[in-house]
């Protein structure tokens, strides 16, 4: 069971050092659209596979050394167990919701994007730090490839007290790249309540309409809770349309 927690928490840790900025975000690259004009049919890539988690920045359990921070990845656990809960028990799908919301604001666009009849993956593929794939295959029925991930979805806190309260949270890396998968062609990363204060991200404020003191308030709010991450992917996925 400690080995468990230990690899638990180291886990938790690099997630941090993403988070936070000590791990380099991609290489952001702005989309040319006046030159790529020929792309109107995208196909997106099976995402990565995540899980709705729970954050707190500035965890008082981290001060603590290893068994502090074994029993704040305990206690995260428990939250991220409710949390996953709230989600199941509202109908809220946030991969499906980002998924139809993204294609939406593309068709606004001008682009019709093509997505895998499995959204997630099944099997792990190979890829950076950051998410996205090291390397592409070439298609052949579409102009380019979408290549675009949660890094974290969730309810995340700037710290333990009632004044860092919980906010919908979401970070999205995404890749635009060639048919011939050779060619980068955009890359970005959006993240919406960035608590992380990552630098040199696209960064969307959340509302106040869903915001908790405590974690307890987040499983009290329930449906509504579980509406203001929904609204989050969305506003997500909106972001991302317009930088193409």
């Amino acid at each position: 069971m400690f080995l468990f927690s230990k690899a638990r928490l180291l886990g938790a840790l690099l997630l941090v050092a993403f988070l936070t900025g000590c791990v380099s975000l991609p290489p952001q690259q702005s989309y040319n659209k006046q030159s790529n004009q020929n792309i109107k049919k995208v196909v997106v890539l099976q995402m990565r596979e995540t899980e709705p988690g729970v954050f707190i920045m500035n965890n008082p359990g981290g001060s603590f050394g290893l068994i502090g921070g074994l029993i704040a990845e305990a206690d995260l656990a428990a939250k991220r167990k409710k949390l996953r809960e709230t989600l199941s028990n509202a109908n809220v799908d946030y991969v499906a919701s980002f998924k139809s919301q993204l294609t939406l604001a593309m068709e606004k666009r001008g682009y019709v994007l093509v997505w895998p009849e499995t959204t997630v993956e099944t099997s792990k593929t190979p890829r950076t730090a950051n998410s996205v794939r090291k390397s592409y295959k070439a298609v052949t029925d579409a102009d380019a490839q979408l290549d675009v991930n949660f890094g974290f979805i969730g309810y995340a806190a700037a710290g333990a007290s009632k004044n860092a309260p919980y906010r919908p949270t979401g970070t999205v890396v995404a890749q635009l790249v060639s048919a011939d998968g050779k060619t980068k062609l955009f890359t970005d990363t959006i993240i919406y309540h960035n608590v992380f204060n990552v630098q040199g991200a696209i960064t969307l404020a959340p509302g106040e309409g869903h915001t908790y003191p405590n974690f307890s308030d987040v499983e009290a709010a329930g449906p509504d809770a579980a509406n203001g991450l929904k609204l989050a992917v969305e506003a997500l996925a909106d972001k991302l349309a317009e930088q193409l």
